[in-house]
């Protein structure tokens, strides 16, 4: 068994030679099968489960435990209901990583999925095929991916915050470059030579100073500022 395999999905439920298992959920077939197609040239890549309606998607993560799970948030002409498929996985299955694949770009609803804890948000259109596949490996790294026109578009989103800058400590700042590259609290705080629970109280007052609720969205309005470059 693959030494990535993850321990808290029954054996029978998954691939167990894959390092990267992934839920593919879009109504359309030839998209799913084009996924599939396009991710199953990497090694250890495998598609274990694909998805076309909303409870669909909650019962193959459920049962298949992914490390990604790509979806495009209109399975049903109900982008609100997509959304928050997409809150529920990142809090209900936290090892389970969120990817948008979208048809077009908006900006409220990119932004609200960024919120809702998306960590990918990729345009059909304009994604190729070797991106999706990056993208995929990226954000199960725990990695923000975001497609071409996306990150100008959340900066616009969230808006400016250089007026709040001043009011983050060096230490924030250091814990938040450290979020933007994917660590997580224990690798932030062995990195800085502090405690988990200092991660968090940095997190925390960050997160209070930029209005953000989650790490994605914390790591892009700092981008947006111009801290991380």
């Amino acid at each position: 068994m693959s030494p990535d395999a993850r321990s808290d999905v029954p054996l029978g439920r998954r691939m167990p030679n894959a390092s990267t298992r992934v839920v593919v959920a879009d109504r359309n077939v030839i998209t799913r099968v084009g996924i599939r197609s396009i991710l199953e040239r990497n090694t250890g890549v495998a598609v274990i489960a694909e998805a076309t309606s909303y409870d669909a998607v909650m019962d193959a993560v459920d049962e298949h435990g992914p490390d990604v799970l790509i979806i495009d948030l209109d399975l049903g002409d109900d982008t609100t209901r997509g959304l928050k498929i997409c809150e529920d996985i990142t809090e209900n299955y936290p090892n389970t990583k969120v990817l948008v694949l979208a048809n077009t770009l908006n900006e409220m609803i990119v932004v609200e999925a960024l919120r809702r804890g998306v960590t990918g948000y990729l345009c059909k259109d304009e994604v190729r095929a070797d991106e999706l596949g990056k993208g995929v490996k990226a954000v199960q790294e725990g990695e923000t991916v975001l497609g071409k026109g996306v990150g100008s578009m959340v900066a616009r989103g969230l808006g400016s915050v250089r007026g709040q800058i001043d009011h983050l400590t060096d230490r924030e700042l250091d814990v938040i470059r450290f979020v933007s590259k994917g660590h997580s609290n224990k690798q932030i705080a062995a990195a800085m030579y502090i405690t988990e629970s200092t991660v968090k109280f940095h997190l925390q007052n960050a997160s209070k100073k930029l209005g953000t609720h989650r790490r994605a969205e914390l790591a892009h309005r700092a981008t947006a500022a111009g801290l991380l470059k």
